[in-house]
């Protein structure tokens, strides 16, 4: 069903261009191309004072090239420095989706241990850990809604870590509501993960695109949009 669906998209693509092309030779029909030199060469001939003009044209051209080569320049630059963030940003987005996953992981661990001693249900090295990795990861994240994500898988670990760590009850196991309070957590962290791998999957496209030459980063979209019907 699915290949079906595609070879459908790619057909239309096909009848779309198809169809431009066949209206495109339709008006260019009327008009002749063909251009004989020979008037031309006779007419240079005839004229012997087009040098003025050849220089004025010279002239012309050496500015029009002195402004396109620094132009150039510049939008190679700028090009590299597109691509360069893109591949960080696709870093950022890939080792964000895994920390994430990490936290979920973490938290689905108390749900497993809940019936034990809260003194022996604690991981407080690897809570440790984990904010730890959240904390360099945030300064480096020039993404706000990573940012937020990070923030709130933080949150979900300090809370789940104050209900552990409570001096008075560490012989005493985690009550019927406080592991609903972390199902909820986990809940809420599954939500933010399916986010996270959607940003995850653009950033990868967008750094894709970015590395492609000119004209098959012009139809990349195109290509998306046959595999899998939405346009970005």
């Amino acid at each position: 069903m699915i290949l079906a669906i595609r070879l459908a998209r790619l057909l239309a693509v096909i009848l779309v261009i198809v169809v431009a092309r066949y209206y495109l030779l339709n008006f260019l029909e009327p008009y002749n191309f063909h251009f004989d030199f020979k008037p031309s060469l006779k007419w240079m001939n005839e004229n012997p004072n087009l040098s003025g003009w050849a220089q004025f044209f010279g002239a012309t051209a050496a500015i029009l090239l002195a402004i396109a080569i620094p132009a150039w320049q510049r939008h190679g630059q700028n090009l590299d420095r597109w691509r360069d963030a893109q591949d960080v940003n696709a870093s950022l987005a890939l080792l964000s989706f895994y920390l994430l996953s990490e936290v979920q992981t973490h938290l689905e661990g108390y749900l497993q241990t809940g019936d034990m001693p809260r003194k022996n249900a604690r991981r407080d090295i690897e809570t440790a850990d984990l904010l730890q990795r959240i904390h360099a990861l945030e300064i480096r994240e020039n993404n706000q809604d990573r940012i937020t994500r990070l923030f709130r898988a933080r949150g979900a670990i300090h809370q789940t870590a104050s209900s552990l760590t409570l001096p008075f009850s560490q012989n005493d196991s985690l009550s019927d509501g406080e592991k609903q309070l972390i199902r909820e957590r986990v809940s809420t962290m599954e939500k933010i993960i399916k986010e996270a791998e959607e940003e995850n999957g653009k950033a990868i496209h967008a750094r894709a695109r970015a590395n492609l030459w000119l004209l098959p980063r012009a139809i990349h979209p195109v290509i998306l949009f046959i595999i899998t019907g939405k346009i970005r």
